[in-house]
């Protein structure tokens, strides 16, 4: 199957893979850009909180959304049973716990869409449909950095360059590492590149994937 992948992780991983604490951010205007079909915006809503997904894809219906889903995750879990040893079950302890998970979170997904549409935006990464610093800070998962052999640069300095335009504050970018565990030599290449903001490599509690535990923090000035 080709990637990226539609899947729904949980408001749990959100928080471990970007180092956030709930009593931190409700507080904040936030973005979540690829936002998928996790369960951190709903998460987000039921606490008040200001939240935007935006994901390319969201022009779909919700049953559409919530098949692709299904789909994705079976196949994901699949490959994970192929390649058990290439990940860390700490926070999952089986490819089927994670199914389960994942599911419930797209379940939530998918409830949430359908109630909160405003919260849910159409949008590609690389132009994104918000004014600059429309936001205090923005999560990037699952996207950049990762599929590094299918995107090329000039895509990730595109996108990069729009997630920091639409925030005022900072932007949060996880997991750094290809799929085969090695950190991207694009992540260098932007923190090179781009010397007009804090952009710094950080650990977090948080990995799946062996490796995976490095995230990318960048702070405008």
């Amino acid at each position: 199957m080709e990637g990226p992948l539609f899947t729904g992780r949980t408001w749990r991983e959100y928080m471990k893979m970007f180092d956030l604490e709930t009593e931190d951010i409700m507080s904040l205007r936030i973005l979540d850009c690829p936002a998928g079909s996790s369960s951190f915006t709903p998460f987000m809503i039921s606490g008040g909180a200001d939240v935007t997904a935006c994901d390319i894809i969201y022009k779909e219906k919700p049953e559409t959304l919530s098949e692709k889903c299904l789909e994705h995750l079976e196949f994901l879990t699949e490959a994970l049973r192929r390649v058990k040893d290439n990940f860390n079950w700490e926070f999952y302890t089986s490819p089927d716990e994670m199914f389960e998970k994942r599911l419930e979170a797209c379940r939530c997904f998918t409830d949430s869409y359908k109630k909160h549409p405003e919260a849910y935006v159409q949008g590609d990464i690389r132009k994104l449909p918000f004014d600059d610093e429309s936001f205090d800070l923005v999560l990037s998962s699952h996207l950049l950095f990762i599929y590094d052999h299918r995107l090329d640069w000039g895509f990730h300095r595109r996108a990069l360059d729009e997630l920091i335009r639409v925030s005022s504050g900072e932007v949060r970018v996880y997991p750094l590492v290809k799929e085969n565990g090695e950190l991207s030599g694009y992540v260098e290449r932007f923190i090179r590149e781009r010397d007009d903001v804090e952009a710094r490599i950080v650990t977090v509690d948080y990995e799946f994937r062996r490796n995976g535990n490095p995230m990318l923090l960048i702070r405008r000035p």
